[in-house]
């Protein structure tokens, strides 16, 4: 019999914070511990036997278990200034206070950043690596830009010695098959993941859940019960009522609201269906190659962040084609200074949010509702 979606997620989430709680009682991990962002090629920590941790993604559970205003105002107080990323904040302050809703994560014994995603992660695991006086490794990854085979040499390389800097961190041997093994899985929680994200354009479903259970294809995408939780979740979201025709079909541009209970801002979009998003396709990694390594440069170095300009909105044009969306809410992210996920040149009506996935205090609701209120009128009059 195949398990519920709901047993699947608390199973996966039960392995994931296990040393939490332990750690902050004093207990250490029975493995070395890595602090990673989010796009990490993580199958080669998962090969040597590691446990790697997401301050980001823990950053957004403090926020949704309504804990981010004394994590912010303390970092503002000790260290950053409350205009820096509110990821990097809330975890400062998370640090500094020792303490959060599910205790602290365990002590890195390494941190790894990646500038495939932004470039505030490599600064901010700068400022990780002094306070807690470890090693730093920064992959970087020149993107599309590069001559592909060179840009192939240059990041197998640094592949390469992750590899043997973690083989010495460890005391484990590399094992190219088992790495194999977790490409594949993760490959297939891509593949599920896609179709259950899906059903937002189909489904007569909220998209809370779909921000909600994106989660695990970011922290445990190599992990063989991510497939079945997909699997699971998909089997189930087949059964839904179809979507609502009768409501605006509008696109999610940007960061899921931490925040907010239902992760978007459902208040004030009365009469709207949201049918898309982009920031659930960030991990549809494509891990493509004859082997290993060509697998991880294609996922790693071709992120929907790493593109350029160009490529983001041909490909945000064809989502938001399909998603059948005649509008847009577009996020501008006090946290993200250089904008890589709204739409340029989108030729659809958009109602642009000063806003922050993290911070609930910098949302103005009475000039978003004024915005989106103008945008319904603007899309109900043409």
């Amino acid at each position: 019999m195949v398990e519920s979606a709901i047993k699947l997620q608390s199973t996966l989430m039960r392995e994931y914070y296990k040393y939490f709680s332990r750690y902050a009682r004093g207990a250490k991990p029975d493995k070395k511990v890595a602090w990673v962002t989010a796009f990490t090629p993580v199958e080669i920590l998962e090969t040597l036997g590691m446990y790697y941790y997401y301050p980001e993604s823990y950053a957004a559970v403090i926020a949704a278990s309504n804990k981010e205003q004394p994590f912010l105002e303390k970092s503002e107080q000790c260290s950053l200034c409350r205009d820096c990323c509110s990821y990097s904040c809330c975890l400062e302050g998370c640090l500094e206070l020792q303490e959060g809703p599910r205790g602290i994560p365990p002590k890195p014994d390494i941190l790894i950043a990646t500038n495939n995603q932004c470039n505030t992660l490599p600064n901010w695991w700068n400022i990780l690596a002094q306070r807690f006086d470890v090693p730093l490794i920064v992959i970087d990854y020149p993107g599309e830009s590069a001559d592909k085979q060179q840009a192939y040499k240059y990041v197998t390389e640094q592949h390469k010695d992750l590899i043997f800097r973690l083989e010495n961190l460890t005391g484990n041997k590399f094992d190219i098959n088992l790495l194999e093994k977790n490409i594949q899985n993760s490959t297939e929680s891509v593949y599920w993941w896609n179709k259950v994200a899906q059903a937002l354009t189909k489904k007569e479903i909220k998209p809370t859940a779909i921000f909600d259970y994106i989660s695990y294809l970011i922290t445990q995408r190599c992990n063989s019960g991510t497939i079945e939780l997909y699997q699971a979740l998909y089997e189930e979201m087949k059964e839904l009522p179809d979507a609502d025709k009768s409501l605006i079909p509008i696109f999610w541009l940007g960061y899921p609201l931490w925040y907010h209970p239902k992760r978007y801002l459902s208040e004030f979009l009365d009469g709207f269906r949201i049918c898309g998003s982009n920031y659930i396709t960030w991990w549809n990694l494509d891990y493509s190659g004859s082997n290993a390594f060509e697998k991880l440069f294609s996922a790693y170095n071709y992120t929907f962040l790493n593109l350029s300009q160009k490529n983001r909105t041909e490909r945000l044009t064809k989502q938001i084609k399909d998603s059948e969306a005649v509008c847009a809410v577009t996020l501008h992210n006090k946290s993200c200074k250089c904008d890589f996920v709204s739409a340029k040149d989108i030729n659809i009506p958009q109602a642009e949010l000063e806003i922050d996935m993290i911070d609930r205090n910098f949302l103005s609701l009475e000039k978003t509702k004024k915005q989106i209120d103008l945008l319904k009128e603007t899309v109900c009059t043409h």
